[in-house]
């Protein structure tokens, strides 16, 4: 498949801002106020990611933001401002952009499609042998539709968090859900983009060139 041009800049720009933004999430620490005295749980990150002594404080009073936790916030709603235009060119009938290529699983053509694949190259998987691009597309738009399933549910809990996460008490107990799911939710992520890169990885060294098809200077 040739994807079109503004798919594979935003492809770039998105794997960019997700590796960041999972990257930054795993360094920073949350201001929150707990009910008792807590203390920063990474001691060896510099003090602009873990204020230990200023993250937590008495019900009331106002906790500093980190610069961690504040580059945390706005790329994340730069992510969902990408995701947005990612959905949007969804509806559209660019090459490698519409739905029906994303979430083949949803229709009667796109699973039978991905059951024939996943039953011929199923062997290859074993030997960590990859079959070529053009043998494998339904198996390749599962992966990039999960991961964008899961960037989409990271910015909804995310904007929720964003606008609900309170500075000055203890979370509520919803506040508390949608954080646990959120953290779900980067779990899965992060095992998407491994696997996802593992493939890349795999698909250059049997020469397959797959990079070509979605960098943005790509044919």
């Amino acid at each position: 498949m040739n994807y079109a041009k503004p798919i594979r800049i935003l492809h770039s720009l998105l794997a960019l801002c997700m590796l960041t933004q999972i990257a930054v999430g795993e360094l920073m620490d949350v201001p929150e106020v707990e009910d008792g005295p807590a203390t920063a749980g990474i001691h060896w990150i510099m003090p602009a990611f873990a204020h230990g002594g200023e993250l937590h404080a008495i019900p009331g009073t106002p906790v500093v933001e980190t610069l961690g936790f504040e580059v945390h916030e706005f790329l994340g709603l730069f992510i969902a401002g990408l995701l947005l235009i990612r959905i949007m060119l969804a509806m559209t009938s660019l090459p490698g952009a519409n739905w029906r290529e994303l979430v083949p699983w949803v229709f009667a053509d796109g699973r039978k499609q991905l059951g024939r694949e996943i039953k011929a190259q199923m062997a290859g998987w074993k030997q960590a042998k990859l079959a070529p691009p053009e043998d494998g597309e339904a198996v390749a738009r599962c992966v990039h539709g999960f991961i964008l399933l899961a960037g989409i549910g990271m910015g909804i809990t995310g904007t929720l968090l964003f606008f609900g996460w309170s500075q000055t008490a203890p979370q509520t107990a919803i506040i508390e859900l949608i954080a646990e799911t959120h953290e779900l939710l980067v779990g899965g992520l992060e095992a998407l983009l491994a696997a996802h890169i593992l493939a890349v990885i795999l698909h250059q060294r049997q020469g397959h060139n797959i990079i070509a098809r979605i960098k943005p200077g790509g044919q």
